[in-house]
């Protein structure tokens, strides 16, 4: 294989414009470095007092002086106090009994209560267990257990909790939970 040469007709070409010089940007007015020309409503002061901004420094190595930035000073901190709650607030409760058949969809014992503070479910009757979970998808394979003649300690949550028994069975259920009401 040769190289490629390049005759001599074919170095310029007739029909091709010759390239356009740049020209660089000559703003008219004032031009602050890292800004540009906007002035955004602000007239520019003749000179800028580094005094007021900058102390100087000598360095041990070196023979000028090099302008360094003050330290700002800092404020006092300011005592600040977080509330979680209102300023007044009543606790309340409330208990339902019901009934939650093991044939049909998992039943929902509470919804969701941002201000509750505490749930309990009791499971009355002394052979059929309780199965509860966070959604509507409980099953007695997935849910937790909640033997029955017992009563689940107090639950701290917030969210909704869903119920169902074992296929063919009903069992019968005591929810009671505190939230609490802002005054």
């Amino acid at each position: 294989m040769g190289s490629y040469k390049q005759l001599t007709g074919m170095q310029t070409s007739p029909n091709r414009p010759d390239r356009v010089k740049p020209v660089p940007d000559t703003p008219k007015g004032p031009s602050f470095p890292y800004r540009g020309t906007e002035t955004h409503g602000v007239a520019p002061t003749g000179s800028i007092d580094y005094d007021q901004y900058y102390e100087t420094q000598v360095w041990d190595d070196g023979p000028d002086e090099i302008p360094v930035l003050k330290p700002e000073e800092e404020p006092e901190p300011v005592p600040v106090r977080i509330v979680q709650g209102s300023a007044r607030e009543r606790l309340e409760w409330r208990a339902t009994r019901l009934s939650v058949n093991g044939d049909g969809p998992a039943l929902q014992l509470v919804g969701r209560h941002d201000k509750r503070r505490s749930l309990r479910i009791r499971v009355h009757g002394d052979t059929d267990p309780l199965y509860i979970g966070s959604d509507n998808n409980v099953r007695p394979y997935t849910g937790y257990l909640v033997p029955a003649g017992t009563e689940l300690m107090p639950v701290y949550s917030t969210e909704e909790v869903y119920a169902t028994a074992e296929p063919g069975t009903t069992v019968e259920v005591s929810v009671m939970y505190e939230y609490g009401v802002e005054l």
